[in-house]
């Protein structure tokens, strides 16, 4: 992939700033690309929950993107320069290759969507909502337990229009005494990159709504 011809001007931006490749810290800043120029990428103020973050000349960070099918790419980055006008702009240099980034699967976005699970042990069918999501697994809370151990088809009802089925394996049921409502821990076993990459891209989606919101 080619960086300079891959990137487009106005798109945005995810910034992680870190000490070393493997030591990624929590904080999440947003950013868009403004222009690429000589092999330099130029970005906004970036900004952290609805507030200025600023970045100090020499330092380093990993920037994310997306693209749809493809998934979540990621590269390194040093800040060369703050140029200061109306709304403070960033010269970064790129100084690794962009590649896909497998770290997000696993992030769990806190949301509620109905999801239908039918067991392919039993053919027990019940009906849930999830408590959260991730590109690895998910957490649904319903009226039926169903056992651990057991493989199940699992259809998400991403939007009114969309969905995503996928084949996963209950590895935990705990019951709530006080709603007498099951929790199951789902862990895929069996999914295709496309609907991974739906599952993700619903999680960026609702995360980036979210940031926009101030919630997160």
């Amino acid at each position: 992939m080619n960086l300079m011809t891959e990137l487009k001007i106005g798109e945005k931006i995810e910034i992680y700033p870190f000490k070393s490749r493997m030591n990624i810290t929590s904080r999440t800043i947003t950013s868009q690309l403004t222009d690429i120029k000589d092999n330099k990428l130029f970005i906004s103020n970036p900004i952290k929950q609805g507030a200025s973050y600023p970045l100090h000349t020499g330092q380093k960070i990993i920037i994310l993107f997306y693209r749809d099918e493809k998934g979540i790419f990621s590269f390194t980055g040093e800040v060369l320069q703050r140029v200061d006008m109306n709304i403070p702009i960033y010269i970064i240099k790129p100084i690794s290759d962009p590649e896909k980034n497998q770290r997000r699967l696993y992030f769990r976005l806190k949301t509620l969507m109905k999801v239908m699970i039918r067991s392919l042990d039993s053919s027990n069918a019940v009906e849930g909502f999830t408590k959260d999501i991730s590109g690895g697994g998910l957490r649904v809370a319903t009226k039926t337990s169903l056992k651990p151990g057991e493989k199940v088809e699992c259809t998400l009802f991403l939007s009114d229009s969309e969905s995503a089925t996928l084949v996963g394996e209950v590895i935990r049921s705990i019951k709530d005494p006080i709603t007498n409502e099951f929790e199951l821990g789902i862990k895929y076993m069996d999914i295709t990159d496309s609907t991974r990459n739906e599952i993700i891209a619903f999680v960026f989606k609702k995360q980036r709504e979210l940031r926009q919101k101030g919630l997160m």
